[in-house]
């Protein structure tokens, strides 16, 4: 096997793992418990149907956000939070579904733990259900892509989806094979540094920080730490934030697939 003195770092939900169903059964979860605490009449129809529509529309910015006079929603942070905080804080703008379900669920009455604790149910949920039966895949050809860039780079998955019942997600997407490294609880945006620092103790060798490459479709959770030390980063801009500064910006994995094939092989 050639040296492999590089490092490649992936994010999961909307990077490698794909399909509408794990974000809709958080938004349906966000619904249960607004629910069950009489918030539901705060929104003026369901989460779900809120995201289902933004996702089919591939547009986040959906009509039923509230905002403030300066343009920025109401349930948005204010101000930088600080790196000790639990909960991930309510994102803006948003970049996915998880993030816009988040806002809404906050924008509803929802704190950060029990947003948190309606994704976690989620997982659960599909997972006692069979993620067979659902609305979930890997981009194509994506396990074979890994186990090519292997022969030149580590690879190690980043992820904040809790490490309980995790397995059967990347059975399902038959990547259960693909990394050097799984890290998950990662916590990111907050947490992402020392994730990085483990993903490179997962190295063989102690890897630079630019012979390091990131990719993800989160530019503050996956890529901006990574760019401030000097690596490289792949942002799948699904929904074309234009958010971020990556080195490279692509609208789906099979666009980023050459770009990580030429960086292994340090041709690029």
């Amino acid at each position: 096997m050639a040296e492999r003195n590089r490092l490649i770092v992936l994010d999961f939900d909307g990077t490698l793992c794909l399909g509408e169903d794990p974000v809709l059964t958080y938004a349906r979860a966000v619904d249960a418990m607004l629910a069950d605490r009489g918030l539901s009449d705060r929104l003026p129809r369901s989460v779900h149907s809120i995201v289902k529509q933004a996702l089919e529309r591939d547009d986040l910015l959906a009509e039923e956000i509230a905002y403030r006079s300066d343009g920025t929603p109401l349930a948005a942070a204010q101000g930088e939070p600080a790196e000790t905080t639990e909960a991930h804080p309510v994102s803006w703008p948003v970049q996915d579904g998880y993030q816009l379900t988040q806002l809404l669920a906050h924008q509803a009455g929802l704190t950060a733990e029990q947003s948190g604790a309606c994704f976690r149910q989620a997982r659960r949920e599909l997972v006692d259900a069979g993620l067979e039966h659902c609305d979930l895949h890997a981009p194509a050809g994506a396990s074979e892509l890994l186990q090519q860039l292997r022969t030149h780079a580590a690879v190690v998955l980043i992820t904040n989806s809790p490490a309980e019942g995790f397995a059967p997600w990347l059975e399902t997407l038959r990547l259960q094979d693909s990394f050097d490294a799984v890290i998950n609880d990662a916590r990111k945006p907050f947490g992402m540094p020392a994730a990085l620092e483990s993903a490179r103790a997962a190295a063989e060798q102690t890897v630079p920080a630019e012979h390091v490459l990131s990719v993800g479709d989160i530019w503050a959770n996956d890529l901006q730490h990574v760019a401030r030390i000097g690596g490289t980063t792949v942002l799948i801009d699904r929904f074309g934030t234009g958010l971020g500064d990556p080195d490279h910006r692509v609208t789906s994995w099979e666009d980023a697939a050459p770009i990580m094939s030429a960086w292994s092989a340090g041709s690029l």
